[in-house]
């Protein structure tokens, strides 16, 4: 299976829960994941989609735990049958609680890494 596959089925599944999937690109910032997750009564996410077995590269890793220390959720799918439980946990969540964990593919914690000032990984 390819990303693109599991891409279409997450994009397919936050449309069936009355959200949008929105392709997420930074000219500013590298790094950023793929979907910026809109879903009803104001919530907001980020998700990375990956081919099966593929991880996020370290810069990616960066990218959320910035995003995380804010308050967003971000999580790694990597096979359809993570989309459902990504999806029941953002619905189970409200924005100012803790994020959801334990779903999607399982994301290596970082090692100390600082970033230089255009945002690349040093």
């Amino acid at each position: 299976m390819r990303e693109n596959e599991v891409e279409k089925a997450f994009v397919d599944a936050v449309k069936k829960a009355g959200g949008k999937a929105v392709k997420f690109t930074s000219q500013t910032m590298n790094g950023v994941p793929d979907r910026l997750v809109l879903l009803p009564c104001g919530k907001c996410a980020f998700v990375e989609l990956k081919a099966p077995g593929k991880q996020m590269r370290m810069l990616q890793r960066k990218r959320r735990e910035q995003l995380l220390a804010l308050g967003f959720p971000v999580f790694c799918v990597d096979r359809p049958e993570q989309i459902q439980p990504v999806m029941e946990a953002l619905g189970e969540w409200e924005p100012g609680e803790p994020v959801p964990t334990g779903v999607g593919t399982e994301i290596p914690e970082l090692k100390n890494m600082m970033l230089l000032e255009g945002g690349d990984a040093e």
